[in-house]
């Protein structure tokens, strides 16, 4: 059942009261534990991020003894992290959002704050015998002080911060105050996480609409973007490429073709050979996809690096006839990309090469239409 703290009567407990100031840190520790908890957070990912907060939190307040961090998963609360207690045991509890946390204040409507609790001991009627041998199993069934703070987005609790003291000191107003703001810290993170979460989600929903439309008119290309861009983001990982890039050259070799939208439909399915007046209108493409990608936001990048996917390294491409360097490095990995699936592949006026013949064509281009070092890390790879 729950009791007041006021209510404890317990000799330690009474002995440590007034005494916190000497056990806490400094406060200039504390800033800068405070500080070091948001240190390069923006290249966190969200697992790194909490853990680092989780743990930030925990040294900055000196009555936690053991602690946990448990996050909303589906309809159910999970452990993700833990301090003191042992992983495997705390993963046996986990709570349906019907039941969660019962004796602690944590419906979806309770205020970001910091609350305490003393459990005198657990009401066996509300939990499964298991539940409860597992309490006992961590020192969770009775005769602990209990600091906790629900992570919040959108009126729901997505998260609960705990910490367990168990000699009977009560947490102190600044340890209350330190843990709400941490909540309130991991509550904006989740909030700008599921801002995030839509937004990719809406991005990737354009990119794969775009790259259905293509994919209709031209029966050919079915497969061909997923291929060219997985393609191009081992070639691209091999080569060390930055996180960045990598997110780039994968977008932009995805919708490398989109401006075959433009083409008309006849001479992208012609099974014979194309005329010169025919050729040089797919030689637009390029075009059309920069004017597509251009009105979307923030794609400015994208449409520069698949513009520039038939640049020729030794400037005998189209359609700005760019040469080497001058050529953005990531079209130059597509370019190899582009053209060993389009060797590999059937096509309206011909049967797929084989993938020999293909890397030797490659070969045979090095530093004309491809870039040496990028053919030579292709030929690697395609030939395995």
């Amino acid at each position: 059942m729950k009791t007041k703290i006021s209510e404890l009567l317990n000799p330690l407990y009474k002995t440590n009261m007034g005494q916190e100031d000497n056990t806490e840190v400094t406060s200039y520790d504390k800033v800068m534990n405070i500080f070091e908890s948001f240190v390069n957070m923006n290249n966190m990912s969200k697992d790194e991020f909490l853990e680092k907060v989780f743990v930030s939190a925990f040294k900055l307040i000196p009555e936690a003894e053991k602690g946990s961090f448990y996050e909303l998963s589906g309809d159910k609360y999970i452990p993700i992290f833990t301090n003191g207690y042992d992983f495997k045991t705390l993963q046996k509890l986990v709570f349906n959002r019907s039941d969660a946390f019962i004796d602690y204040e944590c419906s979806d409507v309770s205020n970001i704050d910091a609350y305490q609790i003393y459990i005198e001991k657990r009401d066996d009627t509300k939990f499964t015998k298991e539940v409860i041998e597992t309490f006992k199993e961590l020192g969770t069934y009775a005769n602990f002080i209990s600091l906790y703070a629900p992570v919040q987005v959108e009126g729901i609790n997505v998260g609960l911060l705990s910490l367990e003291c168990f000699n009977g000191t009560e947490f102190s107003k600044n340890s209350k105050k330190i843990l709400k703001f941490y909540a309130q810290i991991i509550s904006n993170f989740y909030s700008q996480k599921v801002f995030h979460d839509r937004e990719t989600k809406m991005y990737d929903d354009i990119v794969t609409s775009l790259v259905s439309a293509i994919e209709v008119k031209d029966k050919y290309t079915e497969g061909h973007a997923q291929r060219v861009r997985e393609y191009s983001c081992m070639i691209a990982k091999e080569l060390g490429l930055t996180k960045t890039q990598m997110i780039d050259i994968s977008t932009a070799s995805l919708l490398h073709d989109i401006g075959k939208i433009g083409v008309p439909t006849e001479i992208l399915n012609k099974p014979g050979k194309l005329t010169e007046d025919e050729y040089n209108i797919i030689k637009l493409h390029p075009i059309h996809t920069k004017t597509i990608l251009d009105k979307i936001s923030n794609f400015s990048n994208i449409s520069n690096i698949a513009y520039s996917h038939h640049e020729n390294y030794d400037g005998t491409g189209y359609p700005q006839g760019l040469k080497g360097d001058e050529i953005p490095f990531e079209s130059q990995i597509i370019q190899v990309a582009d053209a060993y699936d389009a060797m590999t592949s059937d096509r309206a006026y011909r049967k797929a090469l084989s993938i020999n013949e293909a890397l030797e064509i490659i070969e045979k281009e090095m530093g004309k239409q491809f870039n040496a070092e990028i053919a030579k890390v292709a030929i690697r790879l395609f030939s395995k």
